[in-house]
């Protein structure tokens, strides 16, 4: 194990000799194993180690996890960095998950310590079985090659993941030949969370058809890995011979430059140019990305979209006008509609001066059939990513009850919607079809039934 760890280091570029370690630890096996490698090997790398500690605060044991790693980086000599957090507080008010929000306050404790210690790299015990989830995770969510490819190696020059290519049996066999203690966290158990489901219930299923699935998706992950890497590349390379200088808060190209290239380095384009516009370079999607490859091959000279984070995208005439923050140009007659949604959280459609409220609940009371502002829905049928838009010409719903689909126009006509409200009326859509007609009419594909274990709850507020 100790040559695997070594081969990826140097495979990697992760360590040199002489520098100082961050080493973060939950307290669970795959962290203590972590550990308790870092100390081998940091003789013959000169390594100085401090560990790092984050209490998410989210359950009972975690005071005593934060003491138990107290106490074996005491034992081990090594000095200890800790953090609490009341993440629940955290997230009140943001439409944020707890995840996201624990996962971006202990990255930012990380970086903290390693800045406070001028350590060189922050370690973290990520395996491959946490490898194998996170993809299996990203293909459930619909990524391209950028979800495919897991997790790196190494990362932003500072993290490094010195166990990823090795299995939890490996792990687990290390830390019993080794006689090390570890906590053992019980939510992990439980079947809660996507990650969990994964590993509990789909994984043993998959490898009925293939019993090599981890080394298979683990290549997987490295093809996907070498070849977003090349895209990304090229994406840089034309968006530099463009003389675009990423990080201004509006980016101004050419409809007819872009249209020239493949379909693929299109997007992947438009991809890195907003993400740059995003605080943290995330909530970009396939279908915000969707929704300006759509702007640009119109017929209309002129429209906008409405993006995560605040960004507009704007085109006028042959130039695609990306900015932050920015509503100008906007009057006059109306465009298309289009705002990306994280779920729970609220989405504020400007230009009507509406919002949608996203929340899960856990009595639906009645399912809403139409004419209701707030209506009910089985989650687990959604299908990632889900966008509020206007109408467009071909829309079409399944309506509750009914067995086929009818076209949105259709449903107006028949319904009497008057034309004003008809242009005004806000959709909600998964990958696969519209899901809500807003204040109107429900899919029969996303309808509470006995089987519902999230039901979602969406209101116009």
């Amino acid at each position: 194990m100790i040559n695997k760890v070594k081969n990826a280091i140097q495979k990697h570029g992760m360590l040199r000799k002489g520098e100082r370690v961050i080493v973060a630890i939950s307290g669970g096996p795959d962290s203590v194993a972590l550990l308790k490698v870092m100390t081998l090997i940091s003789d013959e790398y000169d390594l100085s180690l401090v560990t790092a500690h984050f209490n998410h605060g989210l359950r009972r044991e975690a005071d005593d996890e934060e003491q138990f790693v107290r106490r074996i980086s005491r034992e081990m000599g090594i000095i200890v960095e800790s953090a609490k957090a009341d993440i629940s507080s955290l997230k009140k008010g943001t439409g944020r998950s707890l995840e996201d929000i624990g996962r971006e306050v202990r990255y930012r404790f990380l970086s903290e310590a390693a800045g406070k210690h001028n350590a060189h790299a922050i370690a973290l015990g990520h395996t491959l079985n946490d490898q194998i989830e996170t993809v299996l995770m990203n293909f459930l969510r619909g990524s391209g090659t950028e979800g495919l490819k897991g997790m790196l190696p190494a990362r932003d020059s500072l993290y490094i993941r010195p166990l990823l290519g090795l299995s939890r049996k490996e792990i687990l066999s290390f830390i019993e030949f080794h006689t090390l203690q570890y906590v053992t966290d019980a939510s992990n158990t439980e079947n809660l969370y996507l990650r969990n489901r994964i590993r509990h219930t789909l994984m043993p299923q998959l490898k009925k058809y293939n019993p090599n699935l981890g080394k298979s998706l683990n290549n997987m992950a490295e093809i996907m890995r070498l070849e977003d890497d090349y895209m990304k590349t090229i994406a840089h390379a034309i968006i530099s011979e463009w003389n675009i200088v990423m990080g201004r808060d509006e980016i101004m190209i050419s409809v007819t430059a872009l249209r020239k290239y493949h379909e693929a380095v299109k997007n992947r384009i438009v991809k890195e140019i907003l993400r740059q516009l995003t605080p943290n370079g995330q909530g970009i999607g396939y279908a915000h990305i969707k929704a300006v490859m759509d702007l640009c091959i119109s017929d209309h000279p002129s429209g906008y979209l409405h993006l995560p984070h605040s960004i507009v995208v704007r085109r006028e005439y042959d130039s695609l006008v990306l900015s932050k923050g920015k509503q100008s140009g906007m009057c006059g007659k109306q465009e298309e509609i289009f705002y990306g949604v994280a779920i729970p959280g609220s989405v504020h459609v400007v230009e009507l001066r509406k919002a949608l409220q996203f929340e899960f609940v856990k009595d639906h009371g009645r399912i809403h059939t139409g004419g209701q502002n707030a209506v009910f829905m089985d989650y687990d049928r959604i299908v990632a990513p889900v966008i509020i838009r206007t109408v467009k010409p071909g829309d079409r719903i399944q309506p509750l009850g009914m067995q086929g689909t009818k076209k949105i126009k259709s449903y107006f006509i028949d319904e009497k919607v008057p034309l004003s409200v008809r242009k005004n009326t806000l959709l909600l859509l998964d990958r696969e079809s519209v899901i809500w007609i807003a204040g109107m009419r429900l899919s029969e594909r996303v309808k509470i039934t006995d089987k519902t274990r999230r039901i979602l709850k969406v209101e116009i507020v």
